[in-house]
């Protein structure tokens, strides 16, 4: 058994204390190497083990650094257990390096690798104690724009979204490993991460970028003029991340976009820390890495040049957003945080919604701080993992009102480039905690392999807010909070900003989290948009009987029909979904009034938004498919519901179909008329094919079209509201 693990956590914080400290101090590498050949773990360590001695003699300066500031904080045995100076265990030296070099640059601020180990030591050591001093302070619910109203607040913030798209980049950490759904390719059975989760037919990645040619789209057909939004791709090599973010990216033509659009970078692995304080391997020379926490974003950003990428796209602000949050491009949220952060010239906005007690979710809240010249705020976040020692109790708001007090912390942010770069250089890695819920199979001082309980230093990018503190010399109203401080926040229906697929659903648990229970809350949307379309559709569905029974109709659609929901209703007006019915839409130019379906039908444009060049760049324009249909009845057995149907992936197994494929500028026009049993039509590129009723039979009549015979023209009524007209009508 090693030293450090027959002394307590916080004697072995005060022990490295003075070494942190001098580190801090240090400038060089050199500097640091002093340092540490000084202290007496350091020494101690390396007169028993002549290999490793050898080894640090012929190596690098910041190699040397890195692998004394493992000595030094006590983890040499473990860490360097098994080196003999082979080459193999060189070379799994070698590859560990390439984190502890990463390590010890990226943690500078806090000591390096010493720091790092050092910080969660205090947090691990912490929790449980109320190290927060609530003197002084209050705790308040923040006043925000209600998106659930159709108000015209809300309208103007949607308008100022939409016209804010030039000023703006979106920001996506990408790099989650997904322990929780347990991913694996197929063929290979190799482990993959969160990004390539399928769900309604569309990696998670490529969801995101859905969303995004959705709002770009709808920004072209109101402005006449594409943008192509810059995004920023923060990566890890967990699972093999990068290279499978870099796999979908290449095999989808980076989703119809230049390539040079996106900018990809990688967060740090760190080392996962057990309870009592050890780092944990799961072999010798072999350390258990995982993430860092998406807090690293800041800074990454600052080092590997994105925040310089994005002034040289004349970006002003981004929209951050986390890739297992499927729901969150619904109808109107986003292009409102956008707007509101744009247009008032905010440095920080938070997306919020109500929040379910005991659910891994962190809350949103205002911090009011009596000082001696006045009042501080800030709006932050605090992590559900520190409730505890911050003094929040985590219970519904009374019996009659289910959920928390403070509204739920969504990782759906607006940021202004300019504040939060100044901001990180202040704090670079926010919002560092450690969370010990899960346990890990290590190896111990004695080699052999345990289960402990385990953790690695997480930090969060919502809390670089902690930076942006306004100061008042009175106390501010309530009402004033909007308006005059820095940050904001929104709120909306839950179901229409978070729903998230982190876990697998297991039987009688909760499906709150899981891509199940992220399905039953889109057909809830669905039902919403639907009613508003004025269609007649099926009574509501418990849980228990979509898990059941699979969903009592299904509706999936590409983002680009709207996204919001008032453009939908002006393309699908009345008619009525029969228990059962699916309806896919994969199309954005699309008129249906009074449809009848009872079974399944799908429409698929191949081009959804425009033409592609040789490439497979997408250039938005009335080159795309286009379907109407008109008091039409759809009849067919649909889906096989005695199937083994994955409804959360769309692997659906269907009696019959009505499926309708659109190449290119291709046109489908049917009214009055009644389709029975399956039909799968194909209008090739450069054709418009009508439907009509003659006695009982459907006849099919092609035209050739040399450009579309009609689209959809935007524009912003006196209201702010986006109104369709057709064209030529």
């Amino acid at each position: 058994m090693s030293r450090m693990e027959t002394i307590s956590l916080k004697q072995q914080i005060a022990e490295l204390q003075p070494l942190i400290d001098n580190l801090k101090k240090a400038s060089t590498v050199a500097d640091r190497l002093v340092i540490f050949r000084s202290w007496p773990a350091v020494n101690a360590y390396l007169g028993q083990n002549p290999h490793l001695s050898a080894f640090l003699k012929d190596a690098p300066p910041e190699t040397a650094c890195a692998i004394l500031a493992v000595l030094a904080i006590g983890q040499g045995e473990l860490v360097f257990r098994g080196f003999d100076g082979t080459d193999e265990a060189v070379g799994l030296l070698q590859k560990m390096l390439d984190t502890l070099l990463e390590m010890e640059v990226f943690y500078q601020e806090v000591g390096g690798i010493a720091g790092y180990h050092a910080t969660v030591l205090k947090l691990i050591s912490s929790k449980g104690v109320s190290e927060e001093i609530r003197q002084n302070k209050n705790y308040l619910r923040p006043e925000g724009l209600d998106l659930c109203s159709d108000s015209p607040d809300v309208r103007s913030a949607v308008r100022w979204g939409i016209e804010s798209l030039p000023h703006l980049g979106a920001f996506y950490p990408v790099g989650g490993a997904g322990d929780r759904l347990n991913l694996c390719e197929e063929c290979t059975g190799e482990p993959l991460p969160a990004a390539a989760l399928q769900f309604c037919g569309f990696t998670l990645m490529e969801g995101l970028m859905r969303d995004l040619q959705a709002q770009e789209y709808l920004f072209y057909k109101l402005f006449g003029h594409q943008e192509v939004t810059p995004v920023a791709l923060m990566t890890s090599e967990e699972k093999n991340n990068d290279a499978h973010i870099r796999a979908i990216c290449s095999e989808k033509k980076w989703f119809g976009r230049p390539p040079d659009s996106f900018k990809l970078f990688k967060q740090p692995l760190v080392p996962v820390v057990t309870e009592e304080g050890s780092w944990a391997l799961s072999a010798n020379l072999r350390l258990i890495l995982k993430p860092g926490g998406h807090g690293v974003l800041w800074k990454l950003a600052e080092e590997k040049g994105v925040f310089d990428w994005f002034q040289a796209h004349d970006r002003r602000g981004v929209l951050v957003r986390q890739i297992n949050n499927p729901v969150a491009g619904t109808d109107l949220g986003i292009l409102a945080v956008m707007g509101l952060g744009i247009h008032e010239n905010k440095a920080f906005g938070f997306a919020s919604c109500p929040r379910l007690p005991m659910t891994a979710e962190g809350v949103d809240l205002l911090i009011e701080t009596a000082e001696p010249a006045g009042y501080s705020y800030c709006l932050t976040n605090v992590e559900y993992t520190e409730f505890e020692s911050q003094g929040i109790e985590d219970a519904p708001q009374s019996s009659d009102n289910p959920y928390s007090l403070y509204p739920s912390n969504t990782n759906l942010l607006f940021a202004d480039l300019k504040a939060v770069r100044q901001a990180a250089r202040q704090h670079p890695v926010p919002g560092m905690l450690i969370n010990m819920k899960s346990k890990v199979t290590c190896l111990d001082a004695a080699g052999e392999m345990r289960s402990i309980a385990a953790g690695r230093l997480e930090s969060t990018m919502q809390n670089i807010a902690d930076v942006l503190v306004d100061h008042f010399p009175r106390r501010l109203k309530p009402e004033e909070n909007r308006s005059r401080l820095q940050s904001f926040i929104t709120y909306n229906t839950r179901r229409k900003t978070l729903s998230v697929t982190k876990s697998i659903y297991q039987p009688g648990s909760m499906l709150v989290g899981t891509p199940e229970g992220c399905l039953y809350e889109m057909m809830e949307n669905a039902r919403e948009m639907l009613e508003q379309c004025g269609m007649e559709l099926p009574e509501g569905q418990s849980p228990e009987k979509f898990l059941e029974k699979g969903p009592n109709f299904l509706l999936l659609y590409h983002p680009g029909l709207g996204p919001l929901y008032r453009v939908i209703a002006q393309k699908l007006r009345g008619g009525r979904l029969a228990t059962g019915a699916e309806l896919q839409l994969e199309i954005a130019e699309l008129e249906i009034s009074n449809l009848d379906l009872q079974g399944s039908l799908l429409i698929e444009a191949r081009n959804v938004l425009g033409t592609q060049d040789i490439s497979g760049t997408i250039f938005y324009g009335s080159g795309s498919g286009k379907c109407t249909l008109r008091n039409v009845k759809v009849i067919n057995k649909g889906i096989d519901r005695s199937a083994s149907n994955q409804y959360c992936k769309n692997q659906i197994s269907r009696q019959e179909e009505m499926r309708i494929t659109l190449h290119g500028n291709a046109e489908f026009f049917a009214q009055d008329l009644t389709f029975q049993g399956t039909h799968r039509i194909e209008v090739p590129d450069g054709s418009r094919m009508i439907a009509t009723q003659e006695g009982e039979r459907v006849k099919f009549r092609l035209e050739s079209i040399a450009s579309p015979t009609w689209w959809w023209q935007y524009r912003f009524d006196a209201e702010d509201r986006v109104t369709l007209n057709k064209h030529p009508e």
